[in-house]
């Protein structure tokens, strides 16, 4: 081994470098550099979901991951972690495993029997559009980037099994939809915050915008009657709801891969009042077209169960028991609990972040219709948004 080169692996057999290093290392020392995966996996009548995320962590020689179920509102979580090295290309973790079958055409997903959670399954998702890019997410938050990050989405079906404490639950691709994402780049949130930056109220010169908060994402298959499909996609985050929002992509995409973005959109949600989970609601984008005309869009969205929504903060998407993904747990970690009411109110009031969840929702345009997954957090009052 040479100590100015990374160790070979597989993938160093092929013409594809981009740096001058193995694919054993990445272009950037920030150690916020992450690699994700993540799978939302729901039944078509709401009763069932399955939730799935792995995330690599180059320089932090890290690989950690989360696998869990939610029925009615009881949620079961396993979350595992290991030290990356020297097993690089091996996407498995305790007992988490992610195998590339045909590349954006089937993943299988598995969760061997463990002693966090009665919870096991062999799932396969299989395409049911073609993988669609968002707009590129960059941040720069005190003089450095904190987030630069791509990301892909993709809408499937899903076959295989699922054990919950015994009981053996068939999975039919019939009633089953999902949607999966893969994000690289630098990302925010990784590991914990070093204790010496300056706090971000210090020497902050420019014009934030302040009120109430909106975040709201959205992916969905859409189906009409002569068979074709489309997604309506977006990514929306803003403070005050004056002006355009902070951040935002937008696009109408088409099972023939087309991408057409939207221009402006405006998100008309409820929420229900005891733990934020939108409910129902309306959402209006405008797109461009013939010379100066705009086009107006309308889709509806329902909640599929009130109930259902797997909540992402056990999964480490921000602290939870002491832990935040990207960071060392021990050479091998597992761990999980059962909750047996994430729609309690008080795991609301312990921290705004329990807000994120994976809504399954209905969607329709007109005489279209089809299944989506909604996440959002709602902080004050913002335009659009009803607490119900």
């Amino acid at each position: 081994m040479i100590d100015t080169i990374a160790l070979l692996t597989d993938a160093d057999e092929f013409f594809n470098h981009q740096i001058v290093n193995t694919h054993a290392a990445v272009g950037t020392a920030d150690r916020a550099w992450t690699e994700k995966a993540w799978f939302t996996l729901m039944r078509k009548d709401g009763q069932l979901q399955i939730n799935f995320g792995l995330g690599k962590y180059a320089n932090r020689n890290v690989l950690d991951g989360f696998a869990g179920v939610q029925r009615s509102t009881q949620q079961r979580t396993v979350r595992a972690s290991r030290v990356l090295a020297p097993r690089i290309e091996d996407m498995s973790v305790g007992p988490l495993g992610y195998e590339v079958i045909e590349p954006f055409k089937t993943i299988r997903l598995t969760l061997a029997e463990n002693t966090a959670q009665p919870l096991r399954f062999e799932l396969t998702f299989h395409s049911a559009m073609p993988a669609f890019f968002e707009k590129r997410d960059v941040v720069i938050s005190a003089g450095r980037t904190a987030s630069d990050v791509i990301r892909f989405h993709q809408a499937g079906t899903i076959s295989g099994w699922i054990d919950i404490e015994g009981e053996r639950i068939s999975v039919d691709p019939e009633e089953w939809f999902g949607f999966r994402d893969r994000s690289w780049g630098v990302r925010e949130h990784v590991g914990l915050d070093p204790t010496d930056l300056v706090p971000g109220s210090v020497g902050n010169t420019g014009s934030a915008k302040t009120g109430g908060y909106h975040f709201n994402w959205l992916v969905s298959k859409i189906d009409r009657p002569d068979g074709s499909s489309y997604d309506l996609a977006y990514y929306f985050r803003d403070f005050g709801g004056d002006g355009p929002p902070d951040f935002f992509s937008g696009y109408i995409n088409e099972s023939d891969g087309r991408q057409t973005p939207i221009l402006h959109l405006y998100p008309e949600i409820d929420y229900r009042a005891s733990d934020k989970g939108a409910m129902r609601g309306r959402v209006t984008a405008l797109l461009a077209g013939k010379g100066k005309e705009m086009v107006e869009r309308v889709f509806e969205i329902e909640a599929i169960d009130p109930e259902m929504g797997f909540r992402l903060l056990p999964g480490m998407y921000g602290e939870w028991k002491g832990q935040v993904h990207g960071s060392f747990k021990g050479e091998e970690f597992l761990d999980g609990e059962c909750i047996d009411d994430v729609n309690n109110s008080v795991k609301l009031a312990e921290t705004y972040r329990w807000q994120i969840r994976d809504r399954p929702v209905r969607i329709s345009e007109g005489g279209n219709t089809g299944y989506g997954d909604m996440e959002s957090i709602i902080l004050g009052e913002y335009p659009g948004v009803r607490v119900v």
